[in-house]
């Protein structure tokens, strides 16, 4: 409950916070970053909704220091230079906001790209509501909050430990048709479907695709997802931009891999996607034993989607 978490922030904890924005506003300043989402994945109590609860998760009392930092859409491109060399940065930028959408373009050509563990998610709303109304983050250490700006918290850990982002995906490219575009963005009206230039919308209702399974990029073995939001007339709008001249395909569940074990004290920070959230039977069968918040966008080093993202943190050898 909120006044729990008021308690927690007064004696000092450092916090990485989810709830409404109502809840988070109310809080008192101290070492802390939020996002808003109604949405959870507890354990044991598992799928959740919420409007008065405030998800915590307690950074470990071995962590070292942390730091909270501003990105705005030019700043962003430094947060590579300012991750800490030994531990993991956890980044929460608002859906929609410029801020995301410059990071979710080029972070992969930020300076020191994928060098330092980055995690984090994109805060959001109801989906009825996401494009219509802004999504909030709170900046704990002086209280402000944010629609256009991420914030961050870099997390210094000690020498005898040591980050590690997992990205835990169940989706694999499906045998349907190849999909491409000669452009990127999350905005789209023309694909390529096979080599045949369509409008993407009308494509993807001749196949009467209902867009829960995301469309499916493999890079050299590594399956990279991107979401749909929804059609809109010629339109289709994306939760991450696709990229030109990358073969995509809709996707499906892969039968060959197992439920991530995400029950453990190594575990130290976790996010879902809200599209897996909406499919209770693929919550079911692999998020049962997830303790986190509900994403728009999952951060590992850049932006993902239909993913499970965690970090742990284990003991370096000497």
């Amino acid at each position: 409950m909120p006044e729990e978490i008021s308690a927690m922030i007064l004696r000092g904890d450092r916090l990485l916070l989810a709830g409404d924005i109502e809840l988070l506003s109310q809080l008192p300043k101290g070492n802390w970053v939020g996002g808003t989402t109604p949405y959870f994945i507890l354990y044991p109590e598992h799928m959740v909704t919420s409007h008065d609860r405030v998800f915590a998760c307690t950074l470990p009392e071995y962590v070292e220091d942390v730091s909270i930092r501003k990105y705005s859409v030019s700043s962003m491109r430094d947060i590579y230079v300012n991750a800490p060399k030994n531990g993991f940065t956890v980044l929460i930028m608002p859906f929609g906001s410029k801020v995301a959408e410059e990071f979710a373009l080029h972070a992969v050509d930020y300076k020191n790209f994928a060098t330092y563990p980055i995690c984090g998610w994109l805060s959001g709303r109801e989906p009825e509501t996401l494009l219509t109304k802004p999504s909030h983050v709170v900046s704990g250490i002086d209280g402000q909050i944010y629609t256009d700006n991420g914030v961050a918290m870099h997390i210094q850990l000690p020498a005898d430990k040591y980050a590690e982002l997992h990205i835990f995906n169940p989706y694999k490219q499906g045998k349907g048709d190849n999909i491409s575009f000669d452009y990127g963005g999350m905005v789209l009206k023309d694909a390529f479907i096979n080599g045949e230039r369509r409008n993407f919308a009308e494509y993807l209702r001749g196949i009467n695709y209902k867009t829960r399974s995301p469309l499916v990029a493999n890079y050299s073995g590594t399956m990279i997802n991107v979401s749909f939001i929804g059609a809109k007339g010629d339109t289709v709008y994306m939760y991450a931009p696709v990229y030109p001249s990358v073969n995509y395909r809709i996707g499906e569940l892969d039968d060959t891999i197992a439920s991530p074990s995400l029950i453990s004290s190594d575990i130290v920070f976790s996010v879902t996607c809200i599209i897996n959230f909406l499919q209770p039977e693929l919550c079911a069968r692999f998020l049962q034993k997830m303790n986190g918040s509900v994403a728009y966008g999952e951060v590992a080093y850049q932006l993902l989607n239909q993913t499970t993202v965690y970090v742990t943190v284990g003991d370096a050898q000497s």
